[in-house]
């Protein structure tokens, strides 16, 4: 008479318990990747579909958007007059020249020169064309920034950020045609 085995040997049992480990392991090393190794692909917005400008690939730049629609109503009203124009310098060394070699009503006057329209006074609601001029020191690569934004509501819209290579008048003058171009360039996409 034969006898039935009922239970399985004891080493299939631990080989199918190291093969279940196995297979759990390798499930959540493939899960860990996937979410947070692996770039996902960007979506593609309208905003990312607009050519950069040729002024834009001349130098170092970036452009920030925080709401198209509202871009396109502050076009609206710099082209009614609603805007102010505010600038500043900020220097990082104590014997800087950059007040030297432009100031900041020149450079008012090339915006509102590119604009082509001019502002309303006394105004309780307006658009604010904000523009630092930022000067590098001496042992950076570029002599420094032209960061340009469009704000309504202390709220920055539009913001583009241009190096100038050399420290000349018409260089910084360069950086601001191109953010109003850019910013146009945008309002009209």
């Amino acid at each position: 008479m034969k006898v039935k085995r009922t239970r399985a040997n004891d080493s299939i049992i631990i080989n199918n318990l190291f093969t279940f480990a196995t297979i759990v392991m390798i499930s959540i090393s493939i899960v860990l990747y996937s979410t947070f190794i692996v770039e996902k692909p960007k979506e593609e917005t309208p905003l990312s579909k607009i050519e950069k400008l040729p002024c834009q690939e001349e130098t170092s730049s970036k452009v920030r958007i925080k709401n198209h629609e509202l871009l396109k109503k502050s076009h609206n009203a710099i082209k009614k007059g609603y805007y102010k124009i505010e600038g500043s310098f900020i220097k990082k060394e104590k014997d800087s020249k950059i007040e030297s070699v432009i100031t900041l009503k020149e450079v008012d006057e090339e915006i509102k020169k590119l604009i082509n329209v001019q502002a309303k006074d006394e105004l309780q609601k307006y658009l604010k064309i904000k523009y630092e001029i930022i000067e590098n020191n001496k042992n950076e690569l570029s002599a420094g920034k032209v960061l340009v934004s469009f704000r309504i509501n202390s709220k920055e819209i539009f913001f583009m950020q241009s190096d100038f290579q050399f420290m000349y008048k018409n260089a910084i003058k360069e950086r601001i045609q191109c953010s109003i171009k850019v910013y146009e360039n945008y309002v009209q996409n």
